[in-house]
């Protein structure tokens, strides 16, 4: 696993500040990543197909976009949940940053057709198990 922190984040082309906070795994991993995203004002970030995710909206104000002419606000506390095979983006229509933390996995869909993990860990003990 890989674990950091929000400084020196790095910058697309499209002038989006994007941190990956934790990652997991490659192949055979449940959990894709964990990330930090701030969109400047007018920026745009689409959903990636084929992967389910939750997005959180930390602080600004922006909207979902599901469609072409459809949008639904976002404000701070707010989260989007996105299904990997849905279109969609999220837009900065506001003068400020709009902030998010996303966790993105792959689909049950992707995962059921992937070799078992080794090792795999036992399941939690429970207060039956203790004798």
């Amino acid at each position: 696993m890989i674990v950091t922190n929000a400084d020196g984040l790095s910058r697309s082309h499209d002038g989006d500040a994007w941190r990956c906070l934790a990652r997991r795994g490659m192949l055979h991993s449940e959990c894709e990543a964990f990330d930090y995203l701030r969109l400047p004002p007018g920026g745009t970030r689409d959903g990636r197909e084929g992967v389910d995710a939750v997005w959180f909206v930390l602080s600004g104000e922006g909207e979902f976009r599901p469609g072409a002419e459809d949008s639904v606000p976002l404000r701070p506390g707010d989260l989007v949940l996105w299904s990997g095979g849905t279109r969609g983006s999220v837009h900065n229509p506001s003068t400020g940053h709009l902030e998010l933390l996303s966790f993105a996995v792959l689909p049950t869909a992707v995962t059921d057709r992937l070799p078992a993990r080794i090792p795999v860990a036992p399941a939690p003990l429970t207060g039956a198990d203790h004798g």
